[in-house]
């Protein structure tokens, strides 16, 4: 058996504390190594925020540039257009109710697209800026060259562009209105759908109306003709109403719709806004309209008017 003191054995405290420190002591005299990839992360840093930072200032000059080209409600740039479009017809410097009442048809539907925040692309602008340069100018220009300003460029940068932005939103109004009147006939959508924007217009710029019309010299109102129509009426949808005139009460039931339409070779859709509650099919009625909102390319006895007023003169 060997003599080793087992005091000894037992005692390794001292010998621990030392190999700890030699290796300590190891690891703090080791050199580091140096990441030899350190500089590609802070120049990819720097390539990120460059290319972040230039994003940025594109989006903006874009909206800005955007921006810049939108017209103002209202715009007084569109009035003239008409003043020097009417002067073309009538010889007379001025504006007729008519031509203010078609400006602001025009505003009021470029007003309720943007509330509805539909904005035109430069392609649809462009493409209505063709049109107003070939057509228009060229128009102005054989009747009333004395008025118009000296160049193209100018007409253009004066109305045009200004025009073609508008029309290009009531255009992207109308596609819009589609989905809200899915079985609507084109023209009696159209017609609610500028009801609904001039309703609009007039409720948020009825201020600036008024002092267009002041400055110049619109009247208010006139005496807009109103046209009857009588007839019975043979079909009701959601949106609008069909009226026949010289329908006999033995016919309804007998023949259809169609049927009675091509006999009688007449037939008016009319909104259905603003009439009684009670209008039913078989109701012999006078419809009070102003003008004729359309007609159907497909049934040529059938057109499509405006509504000013609706009498029922015998239930049927």
């Amino acid at each position: 058996m060997s003599k080793v003191d087992i005091r000894v054995v037992r005692d390794l405290s001292e010998s621990k504390k030392r190999v700890m420190a030699n290796v300590i002591q190891h690891l703090e005299q080791r050199p580091v190594k140096k990441s030899t990839r350190r500089w590609q992360y802070g120049l990819l840093a720097m390539i990120l925020s460059v290319c972040i930072g230039l994003f940025v200032y594109l989006q903006y000059n874009d909206h800005q540039k955007q921006t810049s080209m939108i017209p103002p409600v209202l715009d007084e740039r569109i009035l003239e257009l008409y003043l020097l479009l009417g002067s073309n017809f009538s010889g007379k410097n001025q504006l007729h109710k008519a031509d203010f009442d078609l400006f602001l048809s025009i505003e009021s539907s470029f007003a309720y697209a943007q509330k509805k925040k539909l904005v035109p692309s430069q392609e649809q602008v462009d493409k209505e800026l063709i049109s107003m340069k070939e057509l228009m100018y060229e128009t102005l220009l054989t009747f009333n060259e004395q008025m118009l300003p000296s160049t193209k460029d100018q007409f253009i940068a004066s109305y045009a562009k200004a025009f073609a932005y508008k029309m290009a939103s009531a255009n992207l109004l109308m596609e819009a209105s589609r989905a809200d009147y899915k079985d609507v006939s084109d023209p009696i959508r159209k017609w609610l759908v500028e009801q609904k924007a001039m309703n609009y217009l007039e409720k948020h710029y009825y201020k600036d109306i008024d002092t267009l019309r002041e400055k110049y010299g619109i009247p208010e109102n006139d005496s807009q003709m109103k046209l009857v129509r009588s007839g019975t009426v043979l079909a009701i949808k959601e949106h609008e109403f069909l009226v026949v005139s010289g329908v006999l009460d033995s016919e309804i039931g007998q023949l259809s719709v169609d049927e009675l339409v091509k006999k009688h070779s007449n037939g008016t859709w009319f909104p259905l806004v603003d009439v009684p509650e009670t209008l039913s099919v078989g109701d012999r009625v006078e419809v009070q309209y102003s003008q004729v909102i359309g007609n159907d390319e497909v049934q040529p006895f059938i057109d499509f008017k405006d509504i000013v007023g609706l009498r029922i003169v015998e239930e049927y």
